[in-house]
C-alpha cells in the first residue's frame, strides 16, 4: 500500500471518529440525556475517541508490517512503529476510558485505575526500549556502516 492510500485510509478514518466523538459530545440532546450516571455525551465521546485509537493502533500495525514503498527511510525504525503506537494509545486510553467508567468510580478504584495505567505505560516503555536495542539499532548501524563504505 502506498504512503497516500496508507494516510487516506487510516489517516481519514482516524479524523472522522474522532470529529464525530468532539461534535456529537457537544450537542445538547447528547449531553442532556443519560441513563443514571452515564450521559449519553461521555458514552458517544468514548466510543469516538476510543474507534480513533484503535484505528490509529491497527494503522501502526499495518504501517509497521508493510511500510510505503516510498518511506524508505522508515524500513530501520519498524520495529519501534507498533511500541510506540501503543505508548501512544495506552497514555490517551487512560483519559479515553474515564468517560465510561469515571461515574462508577470510588476513590479506590480511581487509586488502582491510575496504577494500573502507570505499569502499563512502564512496561510499554521498556518494551520501547529493548525494540529499539534488538530490532532497530542494528538495522541503523548497518545503513551507517554502507554509507561509510559507499563515502570510501
Amino acid at each position: 500500500m502506498g504512503g497516500s492510500r496508507w494516510v487516506l485510509k487510516y489517516g481519514v478514518a482516524l479524523v472522522l471518529a474522532f470529529l464525530f466523538a468532539m461534535v456529537l459530545g457537544q450537542v445538547p440532546l447528547f449531553r442532556e440525556t443519560s441513563v443514571g450516571k452515564l450521559r449519553a455525551s461521555d458514552l458517544v465521546q468514548f466510543v469516538g475517541y476510543g474507534g480513533s485509537l484503535v484505528i490509529g493502533w491497527l494503522g501502526a500495525q499495518e504501517l509497521s508490517r508493510h511500510p510505503p514503498a516510498e518511506w524508505k527511510w522508515m524500513v530501520p525504525f519498524q520495529g519501534l512503529v507498533v511500541p510506540l503506537a501503543t505508548l501512544l494509545a495506552i497514555a490517551m486510553a487512560y483519559g479515553v476510558l474515564l468517560f465510561a467508567l469515571d461515574p462508577y468510580m470510588g476513590k479506590l478504584g480511581k487509586a488502582m485505575y491510575n496504577w494500573v495505567f502507570i505499569a502499563a505505560i512502564v512496561a510499554d516503555c521498556i518494551w520501547l526500549i529493548l525494540s529499539w536495542v534488538w530490532k532497530c539499532a542494528p538495522l541503523v548501524a548497518a545503513m551507517e556502516t554502507r554509507k561509510l563504505r559507499k563515502a570510501a
